[in-house]
């Protein structure tokens, strides 16, 4: 038995290249039972982890009360946000950032109306990368300034473990939506009031949340691959700026 034949590559790669995020295309009236969400939290936790620790927590969100305060502070963070985006976004062609604008206030509509919501979370709090760095270089070790372990940094890696702990496993629930005919997209407009978010839910002081994924069945299921820049042209080998295979 071949490695090719222990699965169907079409149909693996037609999943991978049409799980999109989806907005508009959300059937914000009919039920998802709760089963289905449970389902593909299952496969979700499948994923890799740091240490295998899974620390990751899930708050799913049915309660209307609870997701219209979702809603609410997502439409006080959009506007926070376009105030931002005027200044930082000008000189962008006038189209594009339309489109961009519109698929945001889009999102904020959405939280309110969409039946579940559903809320990655992690036990622990981010790493503040460059108070640990200055930890770690602090503590008295002393190498030769030729010794590699001198140029060591401990905080990106932290950082890197924190989140490379979460993501996999909301992409994986991602796919297993879609498998089952729902869609979803990532949303985080939610950190931008962190206590008040956390107030909501309920969350301890140690829980962070991570993002905001509104979870519906799609309007129709003919999603394609997105346009993208070849791999190709943004891959290189064994070192920065080499583009051709060995």
């Amino acid at each position: 038995m071949t490695v090719a034949s222990l699965f169907d590559l079409g149909e693996v790669d037609r999943l991978l290249t049409t799980t999109r995020s989806v907005r508009r295309r959300l059937d914000v009236e009919r039920p998802v039972p709760a089963e289905v969400v449970r389902e593909a939290l299952e496969l979700a936790v499948q994923a890799p982890t740091a240490q295998n620790l899974q620390h990751w927590r899930w708050i799913v969100i049915t309660e209307e009360k609870v997701r219209l305060g979702v809603a609410e502070q997502f439409r006080q963070a959009r506007w926070l946000d376009r105030y931002r985006g005027t200044r930082s976004r000008r000189g962008r062609r006038e189209a594009e950032s339309r489109r961009l604008q519109d698929s945001a206030d889009s999102v904020v509509e959405l939280i309110a109306k969409v039946p579940v919501l559903v809320v990655p979370c992690m036990v622990g709090r981010p790493p503040d990368i460059g108070r640990i760095d200055a930890d770690w270089t602090g503590r008295g070790y002393r190498f030769d300034p030729d010794d590699i372990r001198s140029r060591s940094r401990m905080g990106a890696m932290m950082a890197s473990n924190f989140y490379g702990s979460i993501y996999p496993a909301i992409w994986s629930f991602q796919l297993a939506l879609r498998s089952r005919g729902l869609g979803s997209t990532i949303t985080c407009m939610n950190l931008m009031f962190p206590g008040p978010f956390a107030e909501l839910l309920g969350l301890p002081e140690v829980v962070t949340p991570i993002c905001v994924l509104p979870v519906a069945y799609t309007l129709g299921t003919d999603f394609r691959p997105a346009p993208r820049v070849p791999a190709g042209e943004r891959t290189f080998w064994n070192r920065w700026g080499i583009e051709e295979a060995p």
